[in-house]
């Protein structure tokens, strides 16, 4: 127990003298972790609780659709114009992938999205092809978005190029 206990302090001594940080395995056990975030639905028929839109696109929410229980986003989209959803900064610890169910009016069209820190996008985003042929389920990691255990405040679907986009629709948003 002796020879042990010479072990332990000879290593922080060691520790120490070089600059090493030492934190003993008590002192990690006891550390705080971050509080996680909730499964969080931004769209579904309506726009979830805390979210806005903000869009800078041409946008109408809750569009009926004919013999659909949808009720999903119309997005009209000139040349770099995007569909914004906005939050209050808000962790997403936690939290590990961005899903949404999309559809366009014309075939092979995309969009690019992005995550917000601070009304800025993290990364570079992520190219997303879909179709006119029925609804198109994306699921994007968080962690491709730059926004793994982050804080963020909002979601772009932006027109990936200077062209117009042809209408698409955006619904079943979540964050979990």
């Amino acid at each position: 127990m002796l020879k042990t206990m010479f072990r332990g302090a000879l290593a922080s001594a060691v520790m120490f003298i070089s600059g090493i940080p030492f934190v003993c395995a008590a002192e990690k056990d006891n550390k705080e972790q971050p509080p996680t975030t909730a499964p969080m639905t931004v769209y579904e028929n309506q726009l979830g609780e805390g979210w806005e839109n903000w869009s800078w696109a041409k946008t109408e929410l809750g569009l009926e659709l004919s013999g659909s229980p949808r009720r999903p986003i119309r997005v009209e989209a000139e040349g770099w114009q995007a569909l914004y959803l906005h939050h209050a900064p808000f962790a997403t610890n936690g939290l590990r992938k961005l899903g949404f169910l999309i559809q366009g009016s014309t075939p092979d069209r995309e969009v690019r999205v992005f995550m917000l820190s601070d009304g800025k996008p993290n990364g570079e985003g992520k190219v997303v092809k879909f179709s006119n042929t029925g609804w198109t389920k994306v699921e994007v990691p968080l962690v491709i978005l730059a926004s793994e255990d982050k804080v963020v405040d909002g979601i772009w679907l932006q027109n990936a190029s200077e062209a117009v986009l042809p209408k698409f629709y955006v619904t079943e948003i979540k964050l979990d």
